[in-house]
């Protein structure tokens, strides 16, 4: 298992109602309500949060250990 493949595991943990990928060109993916693409992890995470970010916090508290 790829580091990329360890990430996209915890991403689609963490935001179940998004479907999370990566593209054939390396790009970063997520659809839910919308279509969200960046290059990086980094800014995938930083349009999810902006998109929906009541999953996020509670992405957050999860990775944190705390309950919902």
């Amino acid at each position: 298992m790829s580091p990329r493949d360890v990430l996209l595991a915890v991403l689609r943990e963490l935001f179940p109602r998004w479907e999370v990928w990566v593209c054939d060109r390396g790009v970063w993916r997520a659809a839910g309500f919308m279509l969200i693409s960046a290059s990086t992890v980094e800014g995938l995470l930083e349009h999810l949060a902006g998109a929906d970010p009541d999953a996020f916090a509670t992405a957050a508290r999860r990775f944190a250990g705390r309950t919902p």
